[in-house]
């Protein structure tokens, strides 16, 4: 027969091996920060392109949603009497802004690391439409070994080029946000204290153990026992709790559950299913 110690010592050890499993963050944001060569494009360069971006994943449908808010203007190298707004005066930089979206493009995976977005895309100048032949937009999103998503590059092609170039446009992510993948209801492995024990005290703190917990937050733990009012931790009840990973959410209980056996269940942002039950004992 097997004892109690080996049942939550197999059991933790299943939950923990969730913690190696990662998924794509479904939203990303960050910054564009480059120049526009200097001679092939129109009107001549270079051309100072800044400004934030964002990118959406849809991860049921393999589908995502960019955008864009650039501003241009003549750099520097740029400062000479044949080059400048004549209407604006010789100070002007022919300051104007670019709206850049992509709707529903492609989403694949680059062999060497990172993913790419694919798809046609709008352009505005100032607000209106940018006289520019139809193009599409290519987005990359790499990184290395330390931050796996650190850089963005933007790549134009059709008739876009003759104004931002056919080269790489290079950016930062600043911040990819864990999101939720698709619909599918959590796992509930294991509930341990914070020393990861089997010891569940009511004025302590509890580990929950599991998989495919809303990254973003959201997530809510329920507490059920016949003859109780139900319980329910989460991030608006003024306790500590942390809930920003797959597999894991931190919660402290409060004194709120009282002595005896509660079944816990988790509710995740993500899935409208619960996850399955799990028999816990508060001392």
């Amino acid at each position: 027969m097997k004892s109690k110690h080996f049942w939550f010592a197999l059991t933790l050890a299943t939950a923990t091996a969730a913690l190696a499993q990662t998924s794509t963050p479904t939203k990303f944001s960050g910054v564009i920060e480059d120049y526009s060569p200097s001679t092939t494009v129109t009107p001549t360069g270079p051309w100072e392109m800044r400004g934030p971006w964002t990118l959406t994943i849809d991860g049921q449908s393999g589908k995502g949603d960019f955008t864009a808010a650039i501003t241009m203007e003549l750099s520097d190298y740029t400062r000479n009497s044949a080059n400048v707004d004549s209407g604006s005066g010789s100070s002007s930089r022919m300051q104007h802004t670019h709206n850049i979206a992509i709707t529903g493009g492609t989403i694949t995976q680059i062999a060497t690391g990172g993913m790419q977005l694919t798809g046609p895309v709008s352009i505005t100048k100032d607000g209106s439409p940018a006289p520019l032949a139809a193009s599409t937009l290519t987005v990359s999103i790499t990184g290395g070994k330390i931050v796996e998503y650190s850089n963005i590059t933007l790549q134009f092609q059709g008739g876009a080029p003759v104004h931002f170039g056919s080269q790489l446009i290079h950016g930062v992510v600043v911040s990819p946000k864990p999101g939720c993948v698709q619909d599918t209801a959590p796992v509930l492995a294991a509930v341990t204290d914070s020393n990861y024990g089997p010891t569940l005290s009511a004025n302590g703190t509890i580990v929950v153990w599991g998989q495919g917990f809303s990254q973003s937050g959201g997530n809510t733990l329920l507490f059920q026992r016949s003859g109780y009012q139900d319980v329910e931790y989460s991030e608006n009840d003024g306790l500590y709790y942390w809930d920003n990973a797959a597999d894991q959410i931190n919660a402290s209980l409060g004194g709120l559950l009282a002595s005896g056996t509660w079944t816990a269940i988790v509710h995740s942002a993500c899935s409208a299913t619960p996850s399955n039950s799990v028999s816990v004992t508060i001392e």
